[in-house]
Formats: C-alpha cells, sequence, structure tokens
C-alpha cells in the first residue's frame, strides 16, 4: 500500500512539472502566425498597438511618465521622427528604457507594423 502511494505521488508530481510550459504563441511557433503583413496604416494598426501597450496609465495626455506623450497622432509622430519609439519598443539598449515598462516586449510583428508604418513616411491615415 505504502508503495502504491509512493508511485501515484510520483506521477502526480511528474505530471505537474510536465504540464508546465511557456504558453506563448510567438515563443512556441516564431513569431510567424497571424502577422498582418499588408496594413501598417496609422488608424487601424499603428494605433491600436500604442493605445493597447502605452497609453494605459503611461504616457496618456493626462499621466505622461517620463515626460513622454503618445496620444494622438503627432505626439506618437514627434516620437517616432526622434528614433526614441523604435528604440524603447525594441528593447536593443542603446540609452532606450525598455518599453512597455514591467509587461512583456511587443510581439515581433506589432515592432515590425510600426517600423513599416515609420519607414513609409509616418502617413496619417
Amino acid at each position: 500500500m505504502k508503495a502504491l502511494k509512493i508511485t501515484l505521488f510520483f506521477v502526480a508530481l511528474v505530471s505537474i512539472f510536465v504540464s508546465c510550459y511557456y504558453d506563448n504563441e510567438e515563443y512556441l511557433y516564431g513569431g510567424t502566425t497571424n502577422c498582418d503583413t499588408t496594413d501598417y496604416t496609422f488608424t487601424t494598426r499603428v494605433y491600436p498597438i500604442i493605445e493597447n501597450n502605452c497609453l494605459s496609465g503611461c504616457h496618456s495626455q493626462s499621466s505622461g511618465s517620463g515626460g513622454i506623450v503618445l496620444e494622438g497622432f503627432v505626439n506618437v509622430v514627434n516620437s517616432a521622427a526622434s528614433g526614441q519609439l523604435m528604440c524603447t519598443i525594441q528593447q536593443n539598449g542603446g540609452g532606450c528604457s525598455p518599453m512597455p515598462k514591467n509587461s512583456p516586449k511587443l510581439s515581433d510583428c506589432d515592432i515590425k507594423a510600426i517600423q513599416t508604418w515609420i519607414d513609409n513616411g509616418s502617413p496619417q491615415n
């Protein structure tokens, strides 16, 4: 009976460790899934990324953490033109604080969307 309890305990313990894994789609599949490579407009692609990752509590007009405001087209364009936007979201160093702060890095797809928008002249579309 004692051997059965030890065996069951061991099986349960192994099951717990085997079932835990890093469940991030980009990590698992290399960031190649569901990346829309056709839409790099400010209104439908870029600004929603900014809204979801930068504005809530940090870089809105009312909070402006670190003196950086990313609310509205003009503010995003100015940050993009200075190079600050890409420096922070790529998290490659270069004297920039990695953003979003205390959160995972943006997906490669989102970073590519913002970079493509900037490369295309940061149009207000």
